[in-house]
């Protein structure tokens, strides 16, 4: 019924368990010790402001299990810290005009293994913040980090490394599958491993002020730092805190393994420039629960880079990524696949998840170029819900991003000879949705001619079409004439199982190519 996803030093996140979609059937209270804490309606919780290795008894009370109980109680002990150490120790200000990075990031690197550092309330201006491996950061409620937005005092992460004989490279930063030069994100850490950055606090990447939306695909000494950028580190966990203003990504792990993201605010004004919430890229392990994204672009966009990382030795696939209780709201994807994905996605869960407004909901998007180990499979959608959102499950083997993204190679619809850079997608399940005020599509699938969309199961759903409707492509395509009240288009795709759909409102079918 209720389970503990993570118990730390301040506090613990706890998970009610049940088949509605990131919000319970009602408001509920929380007590702690017999008083009153909180009332929330979320399903996904986290109490990060409370007091160090000291015994809650926790009382849920009006919640509704849907088995005819309405009080959970359960004994949570939160942990003690092996050592604490406060930034302002380290001569920190915290007022927003003094920078501080020096100040933390040697608190940070004096710690021995397993502290965790205390950032107290205030505003902590800084260039970047460099994790330590089984250090810890805490983040109090009312303490907000800020990134400099002086770009001549921005450290600049080269995207890669040789040896002296230029016989190995090493990758340590990425700009859209690249790896390209950026500027170094707010928080950096590479080659880490078991660090947890968690609490109430905010991280701000000063992207709205910085000037980093400006001309935002213009490269400027390098480009846009993200909010948070992990490379080749493993055991990292981030929970409870906000994430806003990113320059470009919000959090990106980039090889990375056995990472948690839970209980996240990520927000962005809508006209913000790439600002995506979570963007997983040739990483393992990943878990993304109970996170509410409100963001300029893709609220999870899961990627494992371009041709170029697929040729590399021993090219890493996004694999085994669990999405739950999430809340999309806005953005101009929920959950995408691509378009940067050469070196393969596969086994992706997503459930109990709910899209409000966004552009698209599912989104897998891909082209020819992206090479033969570019293999989309195993993405399973279940019980999730939608209301508002323009096209609710989109697969384009047409995407036409990059330079050469409306050229003839990418675009032309006949068939061309599959060869060493034809990418594939197959075995995706669609079930138990509920997508409701749609003003465009249900369903758009365009695979390309020499490799078909194969294995997808759309079954027992239920799509309400708004009765204002918009006409579009529904995909980022060149040459497809929109179609009014377009509701299911398929072409190039083979062994498609539709069932039990439930359809209410004008929906005009398309299937063509099919086997």
């Amino acid at each position: 019924m209720v389970k503990i996803l993570k118990n730390t030093a301040f506090g613990f996140i706890f998970e009610l368990e049940n088949d509605r979609c990131f919000f319970t059937e009602k408001p509920y209270d929380i007590y702690l010790n017999g008083e009153h804490y909180l009332t929330t309606d979320r399903n996904v919780v986290s109490l990060l402001s409370l007091k160090s290795g000291t015994d809650y008894n926790v009382l849920i009370k009006g919640y509704n299990n849907g088995y005819g109980k309405d009080d959970i109680c359960f004994n949570v002990t939160t942990k003690e810290p092996y050592m604490l150490i406060n930034v302002k120790d380290f001569n920190a200000k915290g007022d927003g005009v003094t920078c501080d990075t020096s100040a933390i990031n040697l608190a940070i690197y004096s710690a021995q293994v397993n502290t965790t550092i205390y950032v107290p309330p205030g505003e902590y201006l800084v260039d970047q913040i460099l994790l330590k491996s089984e250090v810890d950061i805490y983040l109090a409620r009312g303490a907000v980090i800020r990134q400099s937005i002086n770009r001549d005092k921005l450290a600049i992460l080269k995207g890669y490394q040789q040896n002296y004989n230029h016989t190995n490279a090493r990758i340590i930063s990425s700009w859209e599958g690249h790896p390209l030069d950026t500027y170094c994100s707010l928080f950096y850490g590479m080659d880490v491993y078991s660090v947890h950055i968690y609490g109430e606090g905010v991280i701000d990447g000063n992207g709205d002020i910085g000037g980093f939306w400006n001309n935002p695909k213009v490269k400027n000494k390098a480009y846009r730092p993200k909010n948070m950028f992990l490379v080749d580190s493993d055991y990292i966990e981030v929970s409870g805190i906000t994430s806003r203003n990113s320059a470009s990504w919000n959090i990106h792990p980039y090889h990375c393994g056995n990472v948690a993201f839970r209980c996240l605010k990520i927000e962005s004004i809508e006209e913000s420039p790439n600002t995506d919430g979570i963007n997983p890229e040739n990483c393992k392990n990943v878990e993304i629960i109970g996170c509410h994204f409100s963001v300029g672009d893709d609220c999870i966009a899961i990627k494992s880079g371009k041709y170029f990382m697929s040729t590399l030795r021993n090219p890493q696939p996004t694999r085994n990524v669990t999405i739950r209780n999430c809340y999309m709201e806005k953005g101009h994807g929920g959950v995408v696949i691509g378009s940067e994905m050469s070196c393969g996605v596969r086994n992706v869960d997503i459930t109990q998840c709910l899209f409000r407004d966004t552009d698209r909901g599912l989104r897998i998007k891909t082209r020819r170029g992206r090479g033969k180990h570019a293999i989309v499979k195993n993405i399973t959608f279940d019980n999730v819900q939608m209301d508002g959102v323009k096209h609710c499950f989109v697969v384009n083997m047409f995407y036409n991003c990059d330079p050469d993204g409306k050229s003839d190679y990418v675009k032309n619809k006949n068939v061309v000879e599959k060869d060493e850079l034809t990418p594939s997608v197959k075995n995706i399940t669609v079930t138990n949705t509920v997508a409701t005020n749609i003003p465009g599509s249900a369903v758009f699938i365009y695979g390309l001619p020499e490799s078909k969309v194969k294995n997808v199961k759309i079954t027992n759903n239920h799509f309400h079409f708004a009765e204002e409707r918009i006409h579009e492509c529904p995909a980022m395509m060149c040459d497809f004439e929109a179609i009014e009240n377009l509701g299911f288009y398929i072409n190039n795709a083979k062994n498609i199982t539709m069932e039990n759909n439930k359809i209410e409102g004008k929906a005009v079918d398309v299937i063509t190519e099919c086997d």
